[in-house]
């Protein structure tokens, strides 16, 4: 059963996508649950477990657009903590789908741990010719985060105008969700290690 706090924020991310086209809240888990998240991606890095992330369809390397280490989200090889994120994010899928008739099918997510010094340039979170991924959504994992540690993620209000942002710190419990086509974003290098979970919401490909 949902409860009324995780109702609130549910509800509170799709008004503020009706409005604006994205949301951020503030305490979107527990400390408890973050710490257990924030537990196993550390335990997926040490094992060995985290790759080089890749750009493009064609899933190259390259380090100068981005410089984080992810591993993918398996829900059939998934740890107690992952399949409690997984089912809350079916929950905010069918919302998002009442709410605008999406028609959202699927979620994909993967942890992401940046070393100190790395970041992702300015990017839009579909691929070209690919519009699959409707809404996208960041949860962050690093506890006691000052602004001063950096690594914020730039969102570009307005894709012709590089002057309107927002910058968000990465702090732990945060979640911000946003319209996949409609903005633009970065991640700014950090002083520290910096980790999260990004995820998407997809719709079914018009071809298949």
């Amino acid at each position: 059963m949902t409860s009324p706090t995780l109702q609130h924020s549910i509800s509170t991310i799709t008004d503020n996508i009706a409005k604006q086209g994205y949301a951020v809240i503030e305490q979107f888990l527990n400390p408890q649950e973050i710490a257990c998240l924030a537990t196993h991606a550390k335990f997926l890095q040490n094992a060995g477990e985290m790759h080089k992330a890749t750009t493009g369809i064609t899933k190259v390397e390259n380090p100068t657009l981005r410089g984080d280490f992810i591993h993918w989200i398996d829900a059939s090889d998934a740890s107690e903590a992952e399949i409690d994120y997984l089912n809350l994010m079916s929950e905010l899928q069918q919302a998002i789908n009442q709410a605008f008739f999406l028609g959202l099918f699927e979620f994909e997510s993967h942890f992401a741990i940046y070393p100190p010094g790395a970041g992702y340039q300015k990017h839009l979170d579909q691929f070209i010719g690919k519009s699959e991924r409707k809404i996208s959504s960041i949860l962050y994992l690093n506890d006691d985060w000052k602004a001063e540690d950096g690594g914020q993620l730039r969102m570009y209000l307005d894709e012709n105008d590089t002057t309107r942002f927002i910058d968000i710190t990465p702090q732990a419990g945060k979640m911000v969700v946003f319209l996949s086509s409609d903005f633009l974003h970065e991640v700014l290098p950090a002083n520290r290690e910096r980790m999260s979970i990004t995820g998407w919401f997809r719709a079914r490909s018009l071809n298949s």
